[in-house]
């Protein structure tokens, strides 16, 4: 793919509405049940991206029919038969780290042989705690270059279910697909995990979902949930909530300007760990006004700089990050070191961006430390590198600097495709 670059224009203050597309990671995790489930399901308000449709494309590899209507915003999902459809050929899985860590656990709960295997990227971003976790229940796994690191084989005769313990620290997605797929184990399941987690309200998020289909679970301690099995999913009519991560971008533009941004539909309600970063530009200076459908972001006089532990809300990062490059005093952000096996090692490409806007940076094993200030016109684009997070997240930076261009722009598909004609109105006020 080539890469594009985007010029971004300076606006002296935001003023404008955003609506935002479904939530990441809820269409990941609707998909999985729905596949699991015994009956055809539909999905309202899924996202459809790049990490959403390379899902969906495994899943029609494993058996399910997947059918997306544009038009009425719906998803429809029919599992099939039996669990699973050995593929004939591998499956592909793009850069998309939750496809990769979600779909392990669910192709354990059927029978067969199973690749899975992505890019150059994804073959270094590590999958060793939910391998050592399946082959505790039963699964048979074969790593075929890097032992611990896609591609993988997978050979399974379903789950067995019993006590299995996984580290989490890395990625708390190794967790959530156990928890996903331990309803349709063997018997029942007991889940343990040692602390810390990283991203623990993703977890929480699963918990919620399957709550909501009625799947039952018990907390057996704080580091330990047992889930009775086998479980039926029922065939969903699931609304997927707005997506708070794609919207910390237009919450930042508020922040910088010192302007006003409507996003909607989200409530205070949402499940989503990244509504949190309402909080944090709260004790940075800005106003949250929560209104019916969405909520409204105003920037304050000034920004002050935050010290803060974001290892429950690690994507907002890079956002917070070029908020704090404009902020007075020095800005620490700490206990994030699994940030360097995301799309692309967040901390070090933060560091390194924003040492083009001539901005004191420093890089710690788990974090930042940023001085803010003044942040000068960088003289090279801002590289994405390949992550999307960075492009949106240094897009908003672009806002306030002269000057800035985006290389490789087109990152944004992985989660939200209509980022840049929703960035535009940024600038329409």
């Amino acid at each position: 793919m080539s890469e594009s670059v985007k010029k971004i224009g300076t606006v002296s203050k935001v003023n404008c509405a955003i609506g935002l597309p479904g939530s990441k990671s809820v269409t990941h995790r609707a998909l999985l049940m729905a596949a699991l489930a015994d009956g055809k399901s539909v999905i309202r308000n899924p996202l459809k991206a790049e990490d959403t449709l390379l899902t969906a494309g495994a899943l029609r590899q494993l058996g399910a029919e997947i059918n997306w209507d544009d038009e009425q915003e719906t998803l429809c999902v029919i599992p099939p038969q039996h669990r699973w459809r050995e593929p004939a050929k591998p499956i592909l899985l793009g850069n998309s780290g939750t496809s990769m860590r979600l779909l392990l656990g669910l192709t354990a709960t059927g029978s067969g042989r199973f690749l899975l295997d992505g890019s150059a990227r994804l073959r270094e971003r590590p999958i060793d705690p939910i391998l050592k976790a399946l082959g505790t229940l039963g699964i048979q796994y074969r790593c075929l270059g890097v032992p611990g690191f896609p591609p993988v084989e997978i050979q399974s005769r379903g789950l067995r279910g019993g006590e299995v313990v996984i580290d989490a620290s890395q990625s708390s997605q190794f967790l959530s697909a156990l928890l996903i797929a331990s309803p349709c184990a063997q018997s029942e399941m007991r889940i343990g995990w040692r602390q810390p987690v990283a991203s623990f309200p993703y977890v929480q998020l699963t918990l919620t979902m399957m709550e909501k289909l009625g799947m039952k679970y018990q907390w057996l301690s704080a580091q330990q949930i047992a889930v009775p099995a086998p479980q039926n999913y029922p065939p969903l009519d699931y609304q997927v909530e707005a997506d708070c991560s794609s919207a910390s971008y237009f919450w930042a533009a508020a922040a910088l300007t010192r302007g006003e941004v409507y996003t909607y539909p989200v409530s205070p309600g949402s499940s989503q760990g990244d509504c949190r970063l309402l909080e944090v530009l709260e004790r940075m200076g800005c106003t949250i006004e929560w209104e019916e459908r969405g909520v409204r972001v105003r920037g304050g006089e000034s920004l002050q700089a935050i010290d803060l532990d974001m290892n429950d809300i690690p994507d907002m990062v890079p956002t917070i990050a070029v908020v704090a490059a404009c902020a007075e005093g020095r800005s620490h952000i700490r206990n994030v070191a699994h940030l360097r096996v995301k799309e692309s090692d967040r901390l070090h490409v933060v560091a390194m961006e924003l040492e083009k806007f001539a901005v004191p940076v420093r890089e710690l094993p788990d974090g930042l430390v940023i001085e803010g200030g003044k942040a000068r016109p960088p003289q090279t684009p801002v590289e994405s590198h390949d992550d999307h997070r960075i492009a949106m997240a240094f897009a908003v930076l672009g806002l306030v600097v002269e000057g800035v261009a985006i290389q490789g722009a087109e990152a944004v598909g992985k989660s939200f495709p209509s980022f840049w004609e929703n960035f535009e109105l940024l600038g329409s006020a």
